[in-house]
C-alpha cells in the first residue's frame, strides 16, 4: 500500500504489515480473526515467525481470498525509526497510518536484490517522482550503505 501511496496504482492482491507484536498480542489474533471466516497460521508458527529476523506470515480472507502479509520487525532498528516516523492520513473511516516513504524504498531495494523482480524497480521509480518532496535520499543512503545495498540502489534508479 505504502509504494501505490507514494507512487502510482498498480493491481495487487494483498497489503503487507510491517509490525511489532508481543507474545501476548499474538496471542489475541485468533480473536480477532475467526477460523471460519479467515486463515491464520497456528499461533505456535506465529509465535516462531516473530521471533526469526525476517520471520512472515500471512492472513487470508476465506471468502475473498485477499491476503495480508505480515513481517515483524521490531528486531530491525531501522523498523523502530519508521514507527517513529510513520505518515498519518485522515480518511473518512478515519486515520491510516503508512511507513515513511525511505522505509518503503530501503524495502524495494532489499527485495530487488534477492529477487530481481522489475516490479520494485517500477515502484521506486514512481515514487521517486511522484513524491520528491516526501521522500529524503540521505536516509535511504544511509540505510542501504549499511546493509551494503547502495550501489543496487543506484543501479536500480539510473535510466
Amino acid at each position: 500500500m505504502g509504494s501505490i501511496y507514494y507512487g502510482e496504482p498498480r493491481l495487487t492482491l494483498d497489503v503487507d504489515f510491517a509490525v511489532a507484536f508481543s507474545d501476548r498480542d499474538l496471542q489475541k489474533l485468533p480473536e480477532l480473526f475467526s477460523e471460519k471466516d479467515f486463515y491464520l497460521p497456528p499461533i505456535e508458527t506465529l509465535l516462531e515467525e516473530s521471533s526469526r529476523p525476517r520471520g512472515h506470515w500471512n492472513i487470508i480472507h476465506s471468502a475473498s481470498g485477499l491476503k495480508a502479509d505480515f513481517y515483524p520487525c521490531s528486531q530491525d532498528p531501522f523498523f523502530k525509526w519508521a514507527w517513529q516516523n510513520r505518515r498519518t492520513t485522515a480518511l473518512p473511516q478515519g486515520e491510516v497510518f503508512f511507513a515513511p516513504a525511505e522505509y518503503i524504498l530501503v524495502w524495494k531495494v532489499i527485495w530487488y536484490s534477492e529477487g530481481g523482480s522489475d516490479k520494485h524497480v517500477r515502484d521506486i521509480s514512481r515514487m521517486l517522482q511522484l513524491s520528491p518532496q516526501q521522500i529524503d535520499l540521505a536516509i535511504i543512503e544511509k540505510e542501504l550503505s549499511r546493509r551494503n545495498l547502495l550501489s543496487t540502489f543506484h543501479k536500480m534508479i539510473r535510466p
